[in-house]
């Protein structure tokens, strides 16, 4: 068997330490936690929030129009990948409202 390299070592002595070390895990409740500090989260947002997840996603449309133009790609395929996201999240609430509207008259 060969020589380790001295990094080799260092590496396999974390890595024995790593799987020696007891496994993680979550608190009991910690689904419940989630759950409320999400509802918490979920209530309406601010104007000023809106306004900078507007800007947010203005500054990223426009910083990936720069950078897939930069590589060389043609407007047509740098608007469908910008635009076909959008579209999709635009679409599937309408369409995951539409289906679970008439799941529940079915089930009345």
């Amino acid at each position: 068997m060969s020589e380790m390299d001295p990094r080799e070592v260092e590496m396999d002595s974390l890595l024995r330490r790593s799987m020696a070390a007891p496994v993680p895990s979550l608190r009991p409740d910690f689904d419940q936690r989630l759950m409320g500090e999400l509802r918490r989260r979920s209530q309406p947002s601010s104007q000023f929030s809106r306004i900078l997840l507007a800007g947010y996603g203005g500054v990223s449309v426009v910083v990936s129009t720069v950078v897939m133009r930069g590589q060389g790609l043609g407007w047509g395929a740098t608007a469908v990948m910008i635009l076909g996201p959008l579209i999709l999240v635009a679409t599937v609430p309408w369409v995951w409202r539409a289906t679970h509207s008439t799941t529940r008259h079915i089930a009345r």
